[in-house]
C-alpha cells in the first residue's frame, strides 16, 4: 500500500510513535525514525522495520530546536531522497498540578509539543 513511500515519524523510538513507525513499515513505507534520547531503542525500531523489507534509519533530533530539526530533516531527505509522509508524534508531559509546574517545565512542554510540530512541518514542507 505504501511501497516506495518514505515516512518520517518523530518520537518513534517508543510508545505510540514506535507503533506508528512499525505499522507504516508493515505497509511498505521506508521509515525515518526520529528520536530525542534513546539511540538503542531507535535502532531497535529500525531493525524491526527492516524485517518488513523496507529501509529504516534513525536520526537523533531535538524537535524543539529550530536549527537541529532543520539539520535532521535535511539529513533524512538526503538519505532517503525525499520524504512523503510526516507524522508529528513527538511530545512530552510534565504531569503536575498547575501550582506545582514551574514556568520552565511549561515552556519545555510547549517547545516540544507545539514548536516541534511547527518546526518539523516548516522544514519538511518544501520537500513535498
Amino acid at each position: 500500500m505504501l511501497k516506495g513511500k518514505t515516512a518520517l515519524v518523530t518520537g518513534a523510538s517508543r510508545g505510540i510513535g514506535r507503533e506508528i513507525a512499525l505499522t507504516l513499515a508493515e505497509q511498505g513505507a521506508n521509515i525515518a525514525v526520529f528520536y530525542a534520547g534513546n539511540a538503542e531503542k531507535a535502532e531497535e525500531v529500525c531493525a524491526l522495520a527492516s524485517e518488513f523489507g523496507v529501509m529504516a534509519k534513525s536520526f537523533r533530533c531535538d524537535v524543539s530546536s529550530y536549527e537541529e530539526s532543520k539539520a535532521s530533516v535535511d539529513e533524512a531527505v538526503k538519505f532517503f531522497g525525499g520524504i512523503d509522509i510526516l507524522v508529528n508524534n513527538a511530545g512530552i508531559t510534565k504531569d503536575r498540578l498547575i501550582l506545582q509546574m514551574t514556568p520552565e517545565e511549561f515552556e519545555q512542554v510547549l517547545n516540544v509539543n507545539l514548536k516541534g510540530a511547527f518546526y518539523m512541518t516548516k522544514h519538511l514542507f518544501p520537500h513535498f
